[in-house]
């Protein structure tokens, strides 16, 4: 497995864009700010990317949605693919499942950023 850290918050359009800290739930706790969605882990099944992302906030995050930015061993951009995760009430965390499209597969690499909709 993968791990990149590093913590940012922008606005956009009224949806609160975070980059997000991946890597043990541990690390990810003591890095979380409000409005903090962590992808706390993943792992690639052949085609398959699994995980699970988790809202460190005191707030409910509604429609949040995981996308992930797939790179070659370059880190050259192959394509970016999206999954819906639902909402996420303070502390609750859930798992997402993607199917890798044919032109990602060859990924040795994942960015991940999580939207969603804050109060």
């Amino acid at each position: 497995m993968r791990h990149m850290s590093g913590v940012g918050v922008g606005m956009l359009a009224g949806l609160l864009f975070v980059t997000l800290v991946v890597g043990e739930p541990a690390d990810a706790a003591s890095k979380a700010t409000k409005g903090t969605l962590v992808v706390v882990e993943h792992e690639r099944w052949l085609d398959t990317l699994k995980g699970t992302v988790k809202n460190f906030s005191k707030n409910k995050a509604r429609d949040v949605t995981v996308i992930v930015r797939f790179q070659d061993k370059r880190k050259k951009p192959l394509g970016v693919q999206r999954v819906s995760v639902g909402d996420l009430g303070s502390g609750e965390q859930a798992a997402f499942s993607l199917a890798i499209d044919e032109r990602n597969r060859p990924a040795t690499g994942y960015q991940f950023e999580v939207h969603a909709i804050w109060p």
